[in-house]
């Protein structure tokens, strides 16, 4: 089964539980595919990691509305059950004919260079490339976009937030990213 036959279902799937799903779907894919470009990934990766970034957050459509829509701070309860996401995800992709790699992308997408990330606090090189790099794609794009529990940010105050927690992230790739993007992401 062809993956590009796939994601606009699940991307489609998922904006309807969560409005902001499937343009931070797209956007995620347009950064992580521009960073593999940019450190020589094969045209096979890319089209996998493509794949995966564009349904890497499927495994919401399992999570309550109200918290996943909520505007404020999530209680400790709460913050559980969106962190089950990545786990749900990878569990429904597990069962679809694609490259393993896309259950392993969307499984460690919340992982942490440091290990403090979820659901299986791995660390460095433990977690898969792809990963690491929608790991920061994924976290851009959620600081620039307008969501429920916060306004937009600019590229600046977006790429500040990013580097006071850059232990989280692969610093390799975030400088990487960020010389492509000296001004603003391409979106």
């Amino acid at each position: 089964m062809e993956n590009n036959n796939l994601s606009p279902f699940f991307v489609r799937l998922l904006g309807l539980r969560d409005p902001h799903a499937e343009g931070h779907s797209n956007h995620a894919a347009v950064l992580s595919v521009a960073l593999a470009q940019k450190i020589g990934l094969s045209a096979a990766q890319i089209k996998t990691l493509e794949f995966a970034a564009q349904i890497h957050d499927i495994g919401k459509i399992a999570i309550n509305d109200f918290i996943v829509n909520k505007p404020g701070k999530y209680t400790e309860a709460e913050y559980g059950m969106i962190k089950q996401h990545s786990t749900i995800g990878a569990s429904l992709v597990k069962t679809l004919p694609v490259d393993p790699i896309v259950y392993l992308t969307i499984l460690h997408h919340h992982e942490n260079f440091d290990g403090t990330g979820y659901p299986h606090k791995i660390k460095g090189e433990q977690i898969p490339l792809e990963a690491r790099i929608l790991r920061i794609a994924d976290t851009y794009d959620a600081l620039i976009s307008n969501r429920v529990y916060h306004p937009a940010r600019t590229h600046e105050e977006a790429r500040r937030v990013i580097y006071q927690e850059e232990q989280k992230f692969d610093k390799d790739l975030l400088k990487v990213f960020f010389n492509l993007y000296h001004t603003q992401a391409p979106l």
